[in-house]
């Protein structure tokens, strides 16, 4: 009898497949099914270093590289879940240094900055108008405010997700705490990853890559890590 899985691992996977098609989620749902019934694998943060080594940082590295970004940061993160692969001590600290500037990047990218610059242009423009101002003057102020406001908040929205993340992530990783793991919330950073991937508004397309890259880091056992995006 196969015994159920982590906190972390069914919430993780509550994400991912919440995010995905009907179709294409009850499918996975499937595959998932089986390979826990196997058991050949036991479901440790392993499976989180490798999915994250494999899986996630690629499709992060993939983005920072379309905008014209260093993928320094996310190659450094990857050799550290290689080495926890391999059974190497990652300490706290270098956990937490290595973490916060790709978690700032993907809360920066997963904030949704156009739609929230739409949202306060609409507000201020509106507030304008009731007041009084003409068309190209309330166009003016609108504008105006959504860019004074917009890009505080993105900034202030990313370092604090990235700060909060790291050091409870780093914390889990170094202990190899699965507990503590769970208490990270993963399920809600993997919506940021998921959004920070997503070419489109829909998010399916990058749930269903990030939940078969879990999927596969599953199935892949015993662990042998093949490099960075190999």
């Amino acid at each position: 009898m196969t015994s159920a899985p982590p906190t972390w691992f069914a919430e993780l996977t509550g994400v991912l497949h919440e995010g995905q098609s009907e179709t294409a989620g009850a499918d996975w749902a499937r595959r998932l099914h089986t390979a826990l019934s196997d058991g050949r694998v036991p479901v440790t943060l392993d499976v989180v270093h490798a999915w994250h080594l494999y899986t996630v940082i690629p499709l992060l590295a993939a983005v920072d590289a379309r905008a014209g970004r260093t993928t320094a940061a996310c190659a450094a993160l990857a050799a550290a879940h290689e080495r926890a692969l391999e059974g190497r001590s990652v300490t706290r600290e270098e956990w937490a240094d290595l973490l916060e500037p790709v978690l700032r990047q993907v809360y920066r990218d997963a904030y949704g900055f156009e739609e929230a610059f739409a949202v306060a242009y609409e507000n201020a423009r509106a507030y304008a108008v009731a007041n009084g101002f003409d068309g190209a003057d309330a166009d003016k102020y609108g504008t105006d405010y959504a860019e004074s406001t917009t890009e505080p908040n993105t900034r202030a929205y990313a370092e604090a997700n990235a700060l909060a993340n790291a050091r409870a992530v780093a914390a889990a990783y170094a202990t190899a705490d699965a507990e503590a793991f769970a208490r990270t919330f993963p399920g809600a950073r993997t919506r940021a990853y998921a959004r920070a991937v997503a070419a489109d508004a829909r998010h399916t397309s990058a749930y269903a890559r990030l939940a078969e890259g879990l999927l596969t880091a599953l199935e892949r056992g015993p662990f042998k890590p093949l490099g960075f995006m190999a």
